[in-house]
């Protein structure tokens, strides 16, 4: 896979660099109070942080996104995750997608769109998410990067059971919610809000619910 080839090379790059300068700075003859490292456990323990650090940076901040554009969501998604994709809704600025990890767990992304069409990854920016729960009820919302909107799920939490799924799902405002139910998983609720305030305000089966 390309992203993996990608981080692996970026990588490798991150720790041969750190190898070479922490190895240089052992054995500089310089005042010993102004050396990095002094031993070979040393120089091994900055390589393996370098190379730590410029996979875990790579997978929040894809560099794919300075560079690569994708013709849909779908191919945007797999690029870089092997869960199926169960369903996505495409707007002006991003995409909405639910997908299926191979332990049977649904999960929700959020795909920002450019001003030329194409799709990016995502990145940590908008997987900038927020949860409030209320009885057996827990919703969340996930922010549309560089905007106000966000889309919010309704869901029953972890302390309730299937009949607790929320039946009625409305806000202060006129988002159209959407119920939807796959094989083996539960029922849950998504909307899109746009311009989202302080002021939002959800209902579900007669109980109000905030974001704090």
């Amino acid at each position: 896979m390309l992203y993996t080839l990608i981080r692996l090379v970026f990588a490798l790059a991150a720790g041969g660099i750190a190898f070479v300068l922490l190895s240089e700075t052992r054995d500089t003859y310089v005042a010993e109070r102004r050396r990095i490292v002094r031993t070979n456990t040393g120089v091994l323990a900055g390589t393996a942080a370098a190379v730590t650090a410029a996979t875990l940076l790579l997978s929040l901040l894809p560099l794919e996104n300075t560079f690569l554009g994708f013709a849909s969501p779908e191919n945007a998604f797999r690029y870089n995750h092997i869960s199926g994709i169960l369903e996505i809704d495409e707007y002006d600025k991003c995409a909405f997608v639910v997908a299926s990890t191979v332990d049977e767990r649904v999960t929700t992304h959020v795909l920002p769109r450019r001003s030329d069409g194409t799709w990016q990854l995502e990145t940590i920016y908008n997987r900038r998410r927020d949860v409030t729960t209320q009885g057996y009820c827990i919703a969340e919302r996930l922010w549309v990067p560089g905007t106000n909107d966000c889309f919010v799920t309704v869901a029953h939490s972890a302390s309730g059971t299937i009949a607790d799924d929320p039946v009625n799902v409305s806000d202060n405002g006129r988002t159209r919610f959407e119920a939807v139910s796959y094989p083996d998983t539960m029922t849950f609720f998504y909307g899109y809000v746009a311009d989202m305030d302080d002021s939002y305000t959800l209902y579900v089966d007669g109980e109000t619910l905030r974001f704090s």
